[in-house]
Order: C-alpha cells, then structure tokens, then sequence
C-alpha cells in the first residue's frame, strides 16, 4: 500500500510539468499541486516519503534537460551522468520542496479550526517556497507555477503583480479544493475558478519602428573550441551578417559564439571582418584578471554586461575540485565562468537606446530582470541552447522571455546559437521566430518603450511582502494559541 502512494505521489509531481510548455497543458498544475497539497495536509504515515517521491517526480521530469548536456555533449557514460543528474535532482528535491513539511508539522500541533486561515497559511508558505528559489542554491528559479498563464487571460496580471502573484492564485486554489471535504457547491466553484483563470487569450500583434536582425548560426557544440574550427565559425558568422537587410539598424549575435574572448587578436579581426561593427551587439568571453566572464558586448562604444547567474554544471562546476578530471564536460574551455556584479548599468547602443542585456539563465530571474528595465527600451535576451538539445528546457526558456516582456512592458529581441530566436512584443506576442537547429537570419521590427509597468514600479511586492507577513503573523498566532493552551 505505502509502494502504491509514494508512486501516486511521483506520478502527481511529474504531471505538473505537462501544464509547462511544450505540452501546455495547463489544468494540470492544480491537479499536481493540489494532490501535494492534499499530502502534507492529511496523509500523516509516509507523508515524509510521498513528498520527497512528488518533489523527485517534479524537479526529476522538469529539470530532465540537464542530463542532455551531461550526457550527450559530456561525453561521459550513461552510469556517471545518470549519477550526477539524480544527485542534483536529490538536491533540488532536499532544498525546495522537502521543506514544506513545515506545513504539515504546523498543521499537526494547532487547532485552527478556520478554514479560510488554513488556505491562506498553506499558499502563503508555498509562496514562501517560492521566493526561496530566486536564493538558495544560487537560485534555481525554474517550474514557477504562475508562469502556465502564459497564452491566457490571468496573462493580463503579469503586468500588474507578476508571475509570482499568479503562483499565489494557483495555491490558493488548490488548498480550496484540498479543503472543501468534498462540498460539491465548493468543488464547483474552484473548477469554475481554475477554468476561468486558464482561458485561453491571443495579443493583437504591432508593427515596430526599429528594424532589427537577429543572427542564429546553429553552431555545433562539438566542434566548437576545436582551433581548426574557429575559421567556419567566424566566416559563417560574416556571411549571415552579409545578408541582413542594408536598412537594418540592430544586428544581433547570441551567446558567446565566439570560442575566443574579448581580448583575444582574433576578437578584433572578426569585429573588422564583418563590416558592421556600429550596429553589432554580441555575446563573447571576457579574460579580465584571470578571471573568465560570460558578457553581451556592444563593439562600437565597448559597452558590456557580465552575466550575473550562471548555471550550474554548465558555467561553474559546484565542488569543481572534486570533479574536474571526472568528466570531459567538466574540462570544456568555458566551464568555469565567474559571478558578474550585481546592478550593473544598462547598456548604450545606437548612441541612444538604454537596453537590458539578461544573458541566457538571467532571464529566469524576475526581480534582476526587473531592476535591468527600471530605465531601459527594450530587452535583448541572448543565449545558448544548444547544450540542451531538443528537450524542454529551450521551451521553458523562451516562454520565460515571453512573461518578462508582459512583466515589464517591453520588447524582447531574443538571439540563441541555434532556436528558439524570436522578436517578441510587449504583450508577449511572438512577432517572429526560427525553428530549432535552422541556421538563418531573422529580421522584424521592435517599439522601444520606456514606460515602466506597475509591475516594475511597485507590483512586485504585493505577492512576496502579502505571503511573507501573513507566513509570520500565522507562526505567531500559531505560537500564541499553543502558550495559551
């Protein structure tokens, strides 16, 4: 029986992430969170096992695409990459979701017969679970529930409270469900709720004024710091960069496609070789005190941006001593990256423009997405994607592009070695896009804006400052009633 339920609770944690993109299917992120819900809350035999066996199924199926990296470009083994992928996905588990035990013990030793309290203390330490993603482990801000709204109506809230306000709708609504015993009336209501909040909403599309041109040269990772190779790298590079439209006033190269850095003879050559150096901005490595940065550099004014979350296993190696030597990816030219300062400024381009420069993981992060484009008209999001293959990870990245852009009420251009790039508006629209693996040139026109969203002004706050007081305020009420008793 205990076999059957830890099972039951492995299957709940991965059909949460079906409601994630590619698959979308969006209604069964209550039905995942909800069963979660509904063990912390009553199953009191093996709930310590049921949610561990949920947290493995969740972060397991969702964070899947690591083991594309580790295995395939690692050139290792299927036994040692295997090893690794499940001791991170241990660790994910341990870290975000074994915590919310919590609940559960609170639960257990009060009284609190209001079940309006429970439903609030139950989403508000889920919430709490939530902020806790952006910090701990160096943040791993990925699978927030709030982002399936994407495509939908509750969309709209983005703007105004963002992601994380919709997480805070979504565990609500589960810990209704989970609460109404079976009250059909109740039932209903939160099922009329759930399908209401999902509805399904298309953007109106806009012609910008900026023409701009992205370049995706689907380099292959293989082969890529391969010396002999850095001549094809380069003179494919020239050549899409040759057939951008003579009009275009931005061309844009994604993440570090370049195997060489900055200060390298050869970075400068390039820069000459393409003919365009006062419209180019570019990912590239920078060598600066020994130190190796991932930065999105504009030629024309020596403007860069240092990458400021780096993921793990792909830039820095956690316990890099222990591992290096173990396994080729962790031997790989750029697999040790350091941590760019925090609140760098913006960067200039066109002598005019303020943009924001999120580079790959950075885009995850709501809050230093946010303080980029206090000032900012518009966002270039570069990345790198080919490490991951044709997994979900390239799809839950573009989306999370997408909901920056609703967030902060501004255009994405959106440059990746090889897909998903794309033009995406401030409403969240994807305008353009190219496939992944096609090697291309992708042209379209942005709308700078420098209008803050409420979200960027004050928005942010209201789910993490409401979930976090009502988090303390419930330990101390909880504390007082026990004291009393």
């Amino acid at each position: 029986m205990s076999f059957k339920k830890l099972f039951y609770a492995f299957l709940a944690g991965i059909l949460g992430i079906f409601a994630f993109a590619p698959f979308s299917l969006k209604f069964l992120i209550f039905a995942s969170y909800a069963y979660l819900i509904y063990i912390l809350i009553h199953n009191k035999s093996i709930q310590i096992k049921e949610v561990f066996a949920w947290g493995f199924g969740h972060w397991g199926f969702g964070m899947s695409w690591i083991i594309v990296s580790v295995y395939y470009y690692g050139e290792t083994s299927i036994a040692v990459s295997s090893i690794i992928y499940l001791l991170l996905i241990i660790i994910l588990t341990l870290v975000f979701t074994c915590p919310l035990l919590l609940i559960s013990y609170i639960n257990n030793i009060t009284n609190v017969d209001n079940k309006m309290f429970k439903i609030l203390f139950v989403s508000s330490s889920l919430m709490v679970g939530e902020i806790s993603r952006e910090y701990l482990l160096n943040g791993v801000p990925w699978l927030i529930p709030g982002n399936i709204y994407l495509d939908t109506i509750s969309q709209n809230i983005y703007p105004i409270f963002g992601a994380s306000f919709n997480s805070f709708i979504i565990y609500l609504l589960c810990s209704y469900l989970v609460f109404s015993n079976n009250n059909k009336k109740i039932n209903l209501l939160s099922l009329g709720l759930i399908l209401l909040s999902i509805f399904p909403q298309q953007s109106q599309q806009k012609n910008g004024e900026l023409l701009v041109s992205i370049i995706q040269p689907s380099t292959d990772p293989f082969q890529k710091y391969e010396s002999n190779y850095f001549s094809f790298i380069e003179n494919n590079l020239v050549k899409l960069i040759n057939q951008t439209s003579k009009n275009t006033q931005l061309i844009v190269l994604p993440e570090a496609e370049l195997p060489y850095p900055i200060n390298n003879k050869r970075f400068k050559g390039f820069i000459e070789k393409t003919g365009a150096e006062e419209k180019l901005v570019l990912g590239a490595w920078l060598f600066e005190e020994s130190a190796l940065f991932n930065t999105i550099y504009v030629p024309n004014n020596n403007h860069l941006y240092k990458k400021t979350h780096l993921v793990p296993f792909g830039e820095y190696i956690p316990f890099v001593a222990s591992l290096r030597g173990l396994i080729t990816f962790f031997d790989l030219p750029m697999s040790n990256v350091e941590f760019g300062p925090p609140n760098q400024d913006n960067l200039t381009i066109i002598n005019k423009y303020s943009v924001a420069t999120p580079i790959c993981f950075d885009i995850a992060f709501p809050n230093t997405v946010r303080k980029m484009n206090k000032s900012s008209d518009f966002i270039i999001n570069i990345s790198n994607d080919t490490w991951f293959g044709t997994s979900i990870g390239p799809h839950h990245h573009l989306n999370m592009a997408r909901i920056r852009a609703i967030e902060n009420n501004r255009w994405v251009i959106r440059s990746t070695n090889d897909g998903f790039s794309a033009i995406i508006s401030n409403k969240g629209t994807i305008v353009h896009m190219l496939k992944k693996g096609e090697t291309s040139i992708l042209e379209g026109r942005i709308i700078p804006i420098n209008e803050r969203s409420f979200y960027n002004s004050y928005g942010y706050l209201f789910a993490t400052t409401f979930s976090l007081i009502f988090f303390l305020l419930s330990i101390l009420y909880i504390s007082w009633i026990r004291i009393k008793k």
